[in-house]
C-alpha cells in the first residue's frame, strides 16, 4: 500500500493526471502538455507514489521521467483493462482515474517495462527488419521490371557480381522509363546495403558493452536454424528471461501458443492466438524452417508434426519448441547439444529426447 496513487491517460501532446490518497480521496485532476509533467511531478507528485500508465506507443519517455520521481512505476495492459476499453462513458480523466483505483486496489493488469539497453537493442533490431524489408522490396521491382521484357538472370543472385553485369546489359534492352526504375532501385539497394551494414555495426558495439547480453547471445546462437541475426532479434524481444515463470508463459507472449475454448467437457484447440510480439514470432518460425532442414533431430520432429497437423501447423509446433528449448537454455546457462539426455530419461533408460521438452 502506497500512500498516493497516480494515474496518467497519456497522449502524443498532452496527458491528463489524477493524483489520489491511499483511500480514494482525489487530490489533484488535470490536463497538462506534456512539456510541462516533469515541472509537475517536481512540484505537486510526492515520492511516496505508486505511478500507472498504459503501455501505448510512447509510453518510454514518461516511465523514465516517472521512475526519477516517485516511488513504483507501472504500466497498465491496454487489451486487459477492460474498465476502460469496455466503459460506456470514456474521457481522459475517467481513463486516469480508473487506472489509479486499478493500483489502489491491486487490481492493474501490468505490461513488461523493459529497461533502456533493451529498448535500444529492440529499437535496432527492428529498424533493421525495416531496412531489409525496404531492400527486399527494391530487388523485387527489379525483378519485376525485368520480368516485364522477358528477361531473366542466368544466375540465382542478382544482386551479385555476375547478377550485376547482367542487370547492366539488360538496361540495354529495356526502354527508358524501366532503365530509370532499374538505376533508382539499384541505388536505393546500395544504400540500403550501406545502412544495414553500419547498423549491424552498432549493435556489435551495444553487445559488447552488456556482459550479460553478450553471454545469452551465445547460448541463444548455440541453437540449430538460430543464426546471428535472429540470436539478436530473440535477444532484443524477450530481454530478461528471468521475468517469465515457464516456457509456456514465454510462448504464450510471443503468441505461439494455441487459443482455448472450453465448455463444460468440451474442449476446442484453435490457431495460435499471434498476441504478443509478431518479432519474435516471426524470428522463431524462421529459425524452425532452417532447423528442420540442418539439424538431423529437428527434421525428425517436423516430419512427425507434418502427419499430424500438416507443413505449416508443423513449423508453428517447431516454431514453439525451439523457443522452449531457448527459455530452458538462458534458465541453465548452458549452450544447445544435439545429444541431450535428461537425467530422468538416463534413470529409465529411454533414448534421447529434444533438450527441453
Amino acid at each position: 500500500m502506497y500512500p498516493f496513487y497516480l494515474g496518467i491517460d497519456l497522449h502524443l501532446k498532452r496527458s491528463y493526471m489524477a493524483l489520489m490518497k491511499a483511500n480514494g480521496e482525489p487530490i489533484d485532476r488535470r490536463r497538462l502538455r506534456n512539456k510541462e509533467v516533469a515541472a509537475y511531478l517536481q512540484e505537486k507528485v510526492p515520492k511516496k507514489t505508486y505511478a500507472v500508465l498504459e503501455a501505448t506507443r510512447n509510453w518510454a519517455w514518461m516511465y523514465d521521467l516517472l521512475s526519477e520521481h516517485v516511488e513504483r512505476v507501472e504500466l497498465a495492459h491496454p487489451k486487459k483493462v477492460k474498465l476502460i476499453a469496455e466503459a460506456t462513458l470514456k474521457s481522459d480523466k475517467i481513463d486516469a482515474t480508473t487506472l489509479a483505483h486499478l493500483a489502489r486496489l491491486n487490481f492493474l493488469p501490468t505490461a513488461h517495462a523493459a529497461p533502456p539497453a533493451v529498448r535500444d537493442l529492440r529499437t535496432l533490431m527492428r529498424h533493421r527488419s525495416w531496412l531489409v524489408w525496404q531492400r527486399t522490396q527494391a530487388k523485387n521491382r527489379i525483378h519485376g521490371v525485368l520480368a516485364g521484357y522477358n528477361l531473366v538472370s542466368p544466375v540465382g543472385d542478382l544482386f551479385g557480381k555476375l547478377g550485376r553485369q547482367f542487370v547492366v546489359e539488360a538496361q540495354q534492352q529495356v526502354r527508358p522509363a524501366a532503365r530509370r526504375v532499374i538505376q533508382d532501385q539499384m541505388k536505393l539497394v546500395d544504400h540500403l546495403n550501406e545502412q544495414v551494414q553500419a547498423l549491424e555495426e552498432q549493435i556489435d558495439q551495444v553487445i559488447t558493452l552488456a556482459p550479460r547480453q553478450a553471454e545469452d547471445f551465445r547460448l541463444l546462437d548455440s541453437l540449430p536454424g538460430v543464426g546471428r541475426v535472429t540470436a539478436l532479434m530473440m535477444l532484443a524481444e524477450i530481454g530478461d528471461i528471468r521475468r517469465f515463470n515457464s516456457p509456456k508463459a514465454l510462448c504464450n507472449w510471443a503468441g505461439l501458443t494455441p487459443t482455448v475454448k472450453q465448455s463444460d467437457l468440451i474442449v476446442r484447440h484453435g490457431r495460435i492466438s499471434k498476441q504478443g510480439s509478431a518479432h519474435l514470432r516471426g524470428a522463431m518460425t524462421r529459425a524452425a524452417s532452417v532447423a528442420a532442414r540442418t539439424s538431423p533431430r529437428w527434421y525428425r520432429v517436423h516430419e512427425k508434426l507434418v502427419k499430424r497437423c500438416g507443413r505449416t501447423g508443423a513449423k508453428v509446433a517447431v516454431a514453439r519448441r525451439l523457443l522452449t528449448v531457448a527459455f530452458h537454455l538462458l534458465k541453465k546457462r548452458e549452450p544447445y547439444r544435439e545429444d541431450y539426455i535428461s537425467n530422468a530419461q538416463k534413470n529409465a533408460g529411454e533414448p534421447a529426447a529434444l533438450h527441453g521438452s
